[in-house]
C-alpha cells in the first residue's frame, strides 16, 4: 500500500498525463489454456493476456501448462446503461476519495481543484478456492486456483471536462493498472515483453497503462455538443469493466473475457436529445496498439436509448472490421455486435441483459467461425452498505477458438458487496461453470469456485 500511495503522490504532484475516461453508464461489462485436440490453439483475446483466447501470439504456440500463468457496482442498482465506457462508474464523487480528501485545502489540493485534476484509485486483492488444482481457465482473472492474487493497484489521473457546460473544454485521462490482471488487458504492440519474460511465459505481476487519451468537448458540433477522445480507451461494448472497483465480481463473464477490452483511435459521442445519443469512432482494431502487425482499420459505433423518466434503457454497440484471423500473428480481429438492456424493477431491484455475437473468418483448419452469449444480472440493494448481484450466463464457443474448448458454457455467479467502512469493499462470491460439450476445466466439465475479495479505495 505504501508504494501505491507514493505512486499516487508522485503523479499528482506535477505531471500532466494525457488520456480520458470511459462514460459511466448505469451499473448494469497466452498463458495458453489447454486446447482440445481437434481445434486450433486458442486465439489471443485481442487482449494480449491469457484468457485463453486473449493471450499473446507466442503463448498460442506453447502447450498447456500444468500451472497456467494466464491467458484477459461495487454492485449497484443501475441508473444508466454502461453502454459506452467513457466515464467509469463511481459510488461517490471520484475526486473525493481518500487521497483527494487528504490534500484538500493544501497547496496541492488547491492546485488540483483549480485545474480540474482528480487523482484516485484502489487496491484490489482476492483469494479463490477451487475444485480444480492446476488452472481455473478459461475462467480468467481468478485463473490460479487456491491462490491469493493482488489483482489491481489502479491509478486514475484526469483533467475532467463537463459536458453540461456549452463551452470548449480540453482534458485527459490516464489509468494505470499494476497487478496480475495486466496479463489480460495488454494490447498487441504495448509492453508485450512482460508476457514472455518469464522463460517464455507471462510474469504473474506487471503493468499496463489501460487508458491514455486526450479528451475535448466541442459545444458547436451536434445538437448538444460532442465529446471526442483520442488515444487508447476502454471499449464501448459490454456491461462489465476491467476496473475492478466498478464491476460486480472479480470473475468476469465469458462475454466480457472473450470480446474487446480496448481500442486505440478516435471516439466521439453526441447527445441528440433527452432520449437518444450516438457514438462513432475509428480504431486500429480491438486490443491492438499503434503500429502493431495486428492493426486493421475498424469502425466503432453506438446507439443508445435512455428516456429521462423511463424504467428501461437500451444500447446497441458494434465493432466492424475485416474479420480475418492473422495466422502469422496467431491473432484475431473480428466483428462484434452487442446489445445492452436494463430495466428498473423497483427502487431496490434492477435487471440487466448483456448479449453479444462475434464473427471471424479464415481460421486455420476451420474457416469461418463465431461465438456468442448472453449474460443476465439481477441486482438488489439491501441497504446503503450491502448490495447483492446474481449473474447467469450462456456462452457458445462454436469451434473453441476463443476459450480453447468448443461447446456451450453455462455459469452462475452470486455475490454480495459489503461496505463496512468508507473506502473499503468486501465481496464474497460463489461461481459454478459447466461446459456441455468439452472437459474444459482442468480435464473436467464443471468448475466450482468461491472467492473472497477486498477493495481499498484511495
Amino acid at each position: 500500500m505504501f508504494p501505491t500511495l507514493l505512486l499516487v503522490a508522485g503523479l499528482a504532484s506535477g505531471q500532466a498525463p494525457a488520456g480520458g475516461s470511459p462514460p459511466a453508464p448505469l451499473p448494469i461489462p497466452s498463458v495458453t489454456a489447454p486446447v482440445a485436440p481437434s481445434v486450433p490453439v486458442p486465439l489471443p483475446k485481442t487482449k494480449d493476456a491469457p484468457g485463453t483466447a486473449r493471450i499473446v501470439a507466442k503463448q498460442a504456440t506453447q502447450p498447456p501448462a500444468a500451472e497456467p500463468e494466464v491467458p484477459n457496482v461495487t454492485v449497484q442498482v443501475p441508473e444508466d446503461i454502461k453502454s459506452d465506457k467513457e466515464e467509469p462508474a463511481a459510488e461517490t464523487p471520484a475526486s473525493r476519495w481518500a487521497f483527494m480528501r487528504s490534500v484538500q485545502g493544501t497547496w496541492l489540493g488547491v492546485l488540483l481543484d483549480d485545474n480540474k485534476f482528480s487523482v484516485y484509485g484502489w487496491t484490489q486483492m482476492s483469494y479463490n478456492g477451487s475444485t480444480d488444482t492446476n488452472t481455473n481457465l478459461p475462467n480468467a482473472m481468478a485463473d490460479r486456483p487456491n491462490e491469493f492474487l493482488l489483482n489491481q493497484n489502479y491509478l486514475h489521473f484526469e483533467r475532467s471536462i463537463d459536458t453540461s457546460k456549452r463551452e470548449h473544454q480540453f482534458g485527459f485521462v490516464t489509468e494505470t493498472l499494476i497487478g496480475s490482471d495486466y496479463r489480460f488487458t495488454l494490447p498487441r504492440g504495448l509492453w508485450n515483453n512482460q508476457l514472455v519474460s518469464n522463460d517464455g511465459r507471462p510474469e504473474l505481476y506487471g503493468i499496463d497503462v489501460f487508458q491514455m487519451y486526450v479528451q475535448a468537448f466541442l459545444p458547436n458540433i451536434g445538437p448538444r455538443g460532442t465529446k471526442v477522445i483520442a488515444g487508447r480507451f476502454a471499449t464501448h461494448c459490454g456491461y462489465e469493466l476491467v476496473q475492478g472497483a466498478d464491476t460486480p465480481f472479480v470473475t468476469r463473464s465469458y462475454l466480457f473475457e472473450y470480446d474487446p477490452f480496448t481500442h486505440t483511435g478516435v471516439w466521439a459521442t453526441s447527445q441528440l436529445n433527452d432520449t437518444w445519443s450516438v457514438g462513432h469512432g475509428i480504431a486500429t482494431g480491438s486490443d491492438t496498439f499503434f503500429d502493431a502487425p495486428t492493426s486493421r482499420a475498424t469502425y466503432l459505433g453506438k446507439l443508445k436509448w435512455a428516456p429521462p423518466n423511463g424504467r428501461s434503457t437500451a444500447a446497441v454497440n458494434v465493432v466492424i472490421t475485416n474479420p480475418k484471423f492473422i495466422e502469422s500473428e496467431a491473432f484475431a480481429q473480428y466483428n462484434f455486435y452487442n446489445l445492452i438492456y436494463t430495466y428498473k424493477i423497483n427502487e431496490r431491484t434492477s435487471y440487466l441483459m448483456d448479449a453479444g455475437y462475434a464473427h471471424m473468418k479464415d481460421v486455420p483448419n476451420i474457416g469461418a467461425t463465431d461465438w456468442y452469449g448472453i449474460a443476465n444480472y439481477l441486482m438488489y440493494t439491501f441497504n446503503d452498505k450491502v448490495t447483492g448481484t446474481l449473474r447467469f450466463e450462456a456462452f457458445e464457443d462454436t469451434d473453441g477458438v476463443r476459450t480453447g474448448f468448443r461447446g456451450l458454457y453455462s455459469e452462475v455467479t452470486a455475490g454480495v458487496s459489503w461496505k463496512p467502512l468508507p473506502g473499503l469493499i468486501l465481496r464474497p462470491s460463489v461461481r459454478w461453470d459447466y461446459n456441455a460439450n468439452s472437459e474444459a476445466f482442468d480435464g473436467n466439465r464443471a468448475l466450482l469456485t468461491g472467492v473472497m475479495e477486498a477493495i481499498i479505495r484511495w
